[in-house]
């Protein structure tokens, strides 16, 4: 439609054509590069009443490339095993905000679940709610889970890690580039495993130690409050005693002046 409109348009307003070949490089999803030929035809215009011819093409083009585009979108989400709440962004995205918001990073674990919860805190289908189950499952029985790793929660409420995406990390990494290859892995892996273990040990205790710095300060703040409410107690009571022992006195004051 778009081509059909422009030469249209070309040919009523005695426009000239020039055409043009670009050679192009394009990486597919199976991340192999093709070079390909685009064939680009310009019209020129002498006469333009107020750009009106512009416009049109422009609004063509672009209604043709959102049309394009809400197909493919269309056609990727009918692809997808388990929808979020997230709508468009995907997950690393989500959960760069929803960190932000809760002031701390998020595991991936984490992630999935809110990303999978409805305001209300409901899940948004049985099998969200079957998977983060699992996830919390797994997360209490051994918290070194949460941590990135090949092995991790996610993979195993899951399955296996896709060989050219991680999930919740966004575009780029790919499982060989974060957890290595297996040809690497059997090289030295030993001492891959040793380092990894290593590694996660220090993560665990490192949150640990966040967490029980976190309730520390949670409970020095209950201290400090339930001090201050008690010595507001205190200073009542020291109030109620010196207003009944004046009261006492008044009484007795008024019976001497009777008598």
């Amino acid at each position: 439609m778009c081509n059909t409109l422009t030469i249209y348009l070309a040919q009523k307003h005695k426009g000239r054509k020039t055409t043009e070949f670009w050679d192009v490089k394009i990486i597919g999803s199976t991340r192999i590069c093709n070079k390909l030929e685009i064939k680009l035809e310009m019209f020129h215009f002498d006469e333009d009443s107020r750009g009106i011819i512009k416009r049109t093409i422009l609004h063509s083009i672009g209604r043709s490339w959102k049309e394009t585009r809400n197909r493919k979108n269309a056609k990727n989400r009918s692809k997808q095993l388990y929808t979020h709440t997230g709508g468009l962004k995907i997950l690393a995205r989500c959960g760069e905000e929803k960190s932000e918001l809760q002031g701390r990073r998020l595991s991936r674990g984490e992630l999935w679940i809110l990303t999978h919860k409805r305001r209300n805190a409901s899940y948004i289908h049985p099998e969200a709610r079957t998977i983060s189950e699992r996830i919390e499952e797994i997360e209490q029985h051994d918290e070194s889970f949460r941590l990135l790793s090949q092995n991790n929660l996610l993979a195993q409420a899951l399955g296996k890690e896709h060989p050219d995406r991680v999930r919740g990390v966004g575009f780029g990494p790919t499982s060989s580039q974060l957890f290595g290859t297996t040809s690497h892995q059997s090289s030295d892996g030993a001492q891959r495993e040793e380092t990894q273990r290593v590694l996660l040990e220090l993560q665990v205790a490192a949150e640990k130690l966040k967490r029980k710095a976190v309730e520390e300060e949670v409970a020095a703040e209950k201290t400090k409050r339930q001090t201050v409410e008690d010595e507001v107690v205190a200073g009542k009571i020291k109030i109620q005693a010196m207003e009944s022992a004046l009261g006492c006195l008044i009484q007795e004051q008024g019976g001497g002046a009777a008598t």
